[in-house]
């Protein structure tokens, strides 16, 4: 188990969390149509960083850390979001820190 502290002043990013309700389009296909779930404050900071070649490209690739408190209205399964300061995050994994309803610690990746 991993523990830390953080302060109430470094919650200084506003996040939303989106589910994906998908809508049907005229291909009979569906297109993904994220709606906000809540708003709440957070900390954000890169987690890790790196680079690659890739088909001739250079791909970077970063990690971000994302520490909100604990909501009721928190939800997450394979279909849901970060918007944060007008960013899209998918989350790759979180957890609730020390397994107590006070913190939660997402680490996301930039939606591409």
């Amino acid at each position: 188990m991993r523990s830390f502290s953080i302060s109430i002043g470094e919650m200084r990013q506003k996040g939303t969390l989106k589910q994906n309700s998908p809508v049907g389009n005229d291909s009979g296909g569906q297109d993904d149509n994220y709606a906000d779930v809540l708003t709440c404050r957070g900390r954000l900071r890169q987690n890790s960083g790196s680079k690659r070649l890739e088909n001739g490209e250079i791909v970077q690739n970063k990690g971000w850390q994302w520490i909100c408190r604990f909501q009721q209205g928190i939800a997450i399964d394979t279909d849901t979001a970060w918007e944060i300061d007008g960013r899209f995050y998918r989350i790759t994994n979180w957890e609730k820190v020390d397994q107590l309803n006070h913190w939660y610690e997402f680490i996301l990746s930039v939606w591409q």
